[in-house]
């Protein structure tokens, strides 16, 4: 009895021993097995023994990595010093370790995996503001060939830091830059590339409102160290220039320059007396100082002051010296004065200096205030024979009263102290205008 039943149990194994090696055979003979692909078999040969972690090549074999990038936005991000660029990375290298020959596998030549079950180069990004690597929007898959050629093209973001400059603001132009490199090996081991054929990062910008690119340069650099001569560095680096579109900035910033600027010097051409003056100067200093305390939180700090900042503090310094003149004009000529001006003042401005100051009116006043004047010679805006008479006075009668000779000497006096605070105004007016005009050629040029 014991040895029927080992007899069956013999049996039953043999029927089991040869079922699978009939599974195999069939395997063997080029069908797939179950419900099973071609697809799948050729993932399970080539990924059952598979380390991604692994470079795969020999130890003493380079591999080479062929990096390009297809850039479909860029912008800056002035506040931290780093431009943002978004493209689609595209890496070609060859695994060893991943090919096949496609007749095994139902003439399958190209497969497509997910970029978390190859080995992929370890590029990063050296001036990263944000993320050190490269990492996908998305999980985006990967194509092998039969031959072991790997492409992965991922939509990427950089953020890198970016040394800007404000000088020129709002029309400024900015050069940044990305700089790749492997970090764990050395050009030794991966040999990075740009693609061949291909002389520039291919673009295929979405429009910025911001920004415009105007141009891009790559340029690979190889550096070798004393300490590792055999083990250089290679590092990939695509140079961005960025120009900021400045219509809008021009007709915020820009036109408020022209109406501070013809104010400060309207306030020239104002009445000594006036005290509306003071009023202009002071609504002109709030209106400036509102201006740079917005620059102050608007633009970020630079090593070089922007030149509308300066213009604008320029403006604010020209307004506080129209002030402390106003109020020395409004000193001079609103007073009484028993002593008249000085003789050689009163020359120089009566003279040919005060016909180009416009100063006409205010000397035929004083003319007018000379009874002995010449009549003939009073419509003229400067002669020295009736304004300064050999004897001055002479020609008053006997029986004038004293206390109108005093007043009419009085008002005299401050007529001709008004001719000067006049005089102040016109030539200040002119020393503004050159001040301003270099202030505007320093920005613009």
């Amino acid at each position: 009895m014991y040895c029927r039943v080992l007899e069956n149990a013999c049996a039953l194994l043999g029927f089991v021993y040869f079922f699978i090696r009939g599974i195999e055979s069939v395997g063997a003979a080029g069908k797939p097995i179950w419900n099973a692909t071609w697809t799948d078999q050729l993932k399970r040969d080539l990924f059952l023994h598979y380390d991604k972690y692994a470079r795969p090549t020999q130890h003493y074999n380079v591999t080479t990595v062929q990096f390009g990038m297809k850039v479909y936005h860029i912008s800056i991000n002035e506040l931290k010093s780093a431009v943002d660029v978004r493209a689609y990375v595209k890496m070609i290298w060859t695994d060893d370790k991943l090919k096949w020959n496609a007749s095994n596998y139902g003439e399958l030549n190209h497969l497509q995996v997910g970029n978390h079950e190859v080995w992929q180069p370890d590029i990063t990004l050296l001036n990263s503001a944000g993320a050190s690597s490269i990492e996908p929007f998305s999980d985006a898959p990967c194509h092998i060939h039969q031959t072991g050629l790997v492409i992965c093209t991922p939509p990427t973001q950089f953020l890198a830091i970016c040394d800007l400059d404000f000088h020129f603001w709002p029309y400024d132009t900015q050069t940044c830059s990305i700089e790749l490199a492997s970090w764990a090996y050395s050009g030794s081991q991966i040999e990075l590339k740009f693609p061949i054929h291909e002389s520039a990062a291919e673009i295929n910008l979405i429009q910025n409102s911001e920004w415009k690119l105007i141009g891009v340069t790559k340029l690979r650099k190889v550096t070798t160290y004393e300490c590792c001569v055999d083990e250089p560095s290679i590092r990939l680096r695509f140079n961005f220039t960025l120009k900021r579109n400045s219509t809008l900035y021009a007709s915020v910033f820009g036109t408020p320059t022209v109406f501070i600027v013809f104010m400060n010097l309207a306030i020239f051409w104002l009445s000594p007396q006036s005290r509306e003056r003071l009023i202009l100067c002071s609504l002109l200093a709030l209106i400036i100082s509102l201006f740079l305390l917005y620059f102050t939180h608007f633009i970020p700090s630079s090593p070089r002051t922007p030149l509308i900042v300066s213009f604008y503090a320029g403006c604010l310094h020209q307004v506080t010296i129209s002030s402390v003149i106003s109020v020395a004009v409004l000193v001079l000529s609103g007073r009484p004065y028993c002593r008249p001006l000085p003789r050689i003042v009163k020359k120089i401005l009566m003279g040919q200096i005060g016909k180009y100051l416009g100063l006409c009116d205010l000397i035929q006043l004083l003319h007018s205030q000379r009874p002995g004047a010449d009549e003939d010679r009073r419509g003229t805006c400067f002669s020295e024979s009736s304004l300064y008479p050999s004897t001055p006075l002479s020609n008053e009668p006997d029986n004038e009263d004293k206390e109108n000779m005093i007043a009419s000497s009085s008002r005299t006096s401050q007529l001709e102290w008004t001719l000067a605070a006049t005089a102040i105004d016109r030539i200040s007016f002119l020393i503004f205008c050159f001040v301003f005009s270099v202030m505007g050629i320093t920005c613009m040029s």
